[in-house]
């Protein structure tokens, strides 16, 4: 489970969006105590990693939008629903550039391949001329010793 917004950490941590620091350190020691491995059992691992990512993010990325907002959850809300579509609007662009790039990589490949196979074609009448210049010269080498026994045994 990847944590990306306030919100969805304070919501594993069960507590709403105006949340203090106080109320966050709070419930993640209540919340650890009570979903420990050591106290639940292994199935409860998951749920444990899950606690610690919340607050490790909320730790790492303090709430400098409650300045702003105050403790109004409505408007936290709304922020964090902008930031995350700005998220998402960034991934799409960088999801289209990273295609256009490989786009433009598969355009490369098809053009290095259709030069190697003129490129081999190339080599192939080049190699057939000179088959042919050969048996030419071999033919025309036969006439001239079949016309010189010929001409001795007259």
């Amino acid at each position: 489970m990847a944590i990306t917004t306030r919100v969805d950490a304070l919501r594993v941590l069960g507590l709403p969006v105006g949340s203090t620091e106080n109320d966050i350190k709070i419930a993640y020691k209540e919340l650890s105590k009570k979903y420990h491995p050591d106290v639940m059992g292994d199935e409860y691992t998951e749920v444990f990693a899950g606690i610690n990512e919340a607050y490790n993010f909320l730790i790492n990325n303090p709430a400098t939008s409650r300045k702003v907002l105050g403790n109004d959850e409505k408007a936290m809300v709304r922020y964090e629903n902008r930031r995350s579509n700005r998220d998402k609007v960034k991934r799409y662009e960088f999801k289209e550039r990273q295609r256009k790039r490989e786009k433009e990589a598969e355009l490369i490949k098809a053009s290095k391949e259709a030069r190697r196979r003129q490129e081999e074609e190339k080599r192939k009448k080049r190699e057939a001329e000179k088959e042919a210049e050969m048996q030419i010269k071999a033919m025309e080498m036969a006439i001239v010793i079949s016309k010189m026994l010929g001409e001795k045994n007259e």
